[in-house]
């Protein structure tokens, strides 16, 4: 059983004081762990001292409180070491605890940190950054560029409601996508890394974090409806099958893309803004030890040994 852990919260996030965390640190108190909390100002500080905490020896895991892109951070700063990384979930997708099977409550959370498995995750590379679910180009890039990051910290997910009319409403983007050499066109690009998206929504069914491997969803039409109809899919749990019969998304398996466009596109990562188009992303070789909830069976529980 794991006892002693090192917490980083995203101080830029305000996450420190989230009732989640607390009661989690709660929970693991009343079990005899130990947790030691960063208090650096800023992320980059914070996944500075996390690297520093796994090479010391003296924690049994790095704890990340946050979304995914606060874990993607620490998980960057964790790679090539042997200290695990376990998760606190109080992003507003969650997509890792999704792909996982990590229930946001504390009793299931300090269960997952003391005892859970731990799994060898393979994590992918988009211009030198590192990642561990998606890479997109477009339309979701295009909603996190223009979303109030106070409002979201205040009302959750409804503070998207803007961006996202904002970014169905504006023209379609053209995007050149090579995927192992085969040349495509897109309006809108996700390179999946997991089979989970934007929440417990699963896009890319034939990936998945625990295996090495990239999967294009390639967007086609220019069609404002058309995209509205794919979203819609997508949260039904439909969208697959709009694929497979050669409609207007396509899905490859790969380990390398680049995607260029005429004018800068918006990119995103892990949730996060990433700048603009160029990009080169690929299946990469790095690895991270990651702690996961018990399960039986399942494409998401693979302990390393």
């Amino acid at each position: 059983m794991r006892r002693r852990f090192f917490l980083i919260a995203n101080p830029g996030a305000g996450v420190a004081g989230v009732p989640l965390v607390e009661e989690v640190m709660r929970e693991l108190a009343s079990r005899g762990a130990t947790v030691e909390r960063t208090t650096a100002a800023s992320l980059k500080i914070a996944t500075h001292a996390a690297r520093e905490a796994a090479e010391s020896g003296r924690y049994d895991a790095i704890v990340a409180a946050g979304g995914d892109g606060t874990i993607r951070h620490v998980a960057a700063a964790l790679i090539g070491t042997d200290t695990p990384l376990g998760i606190i979930p109080v992003g507003t997708g969650n997509v890792l605890a999704h792909e996982i099977g990590l229930a946001a409550t504390p009793a299931a959370v300090a269960s997952a940190l003391l005892e859970g498995p731990i799994s060898t995750v393979a994590c992918a590379e988009a211009n030198g950054e590192t990642f561990l679910l998606m890479v997109g180009a477009g339309f979701d890039a295009r909603v996190l560029s223009a979303l109030d990051q106070r409002l979201k910290s205040r009302v959750g997910k409804m503070a998207y409601a803007g961006p996202l009319l904002g970014a169905l409403i504006r023209p379609a983007d053209t995007l050149n996508v090579t995927i192992d050499g085969q040349h495509r066109t897109a309006s809108w690009a996700v390179i999946a890394n997991a089979r989970h998206y934007g929440g417990h929504f699963v896009l890319a069914p034939r990936t998945g974090i625990l295996e090495r491997g990239l999967e294009a969803i390639l967007f086609k039409s220019r069609s404002r409806a058309v995209l509205l109809g794919q979203l819609m899919s997508l949260a039904a749990g439909r969208l697959e099958p709009r694929a497979v019969h050669g409609g207007d998304v396509e899905m490859l398996r790969c380990s390398r893309v680049a995607i260029t466009a005429h004018d800068a596109v918006p990119a995103q990562i892990d949730g996060d803004v990433l700048g603009t188009t160029p990009l080169e992303i690929s299946a990469g070789t790095a690895e991270l030890r990651l702690i996961v909830p018990e399960r039986s069976g399942g494409r998401t529980h693979n302990p390393a040994r």
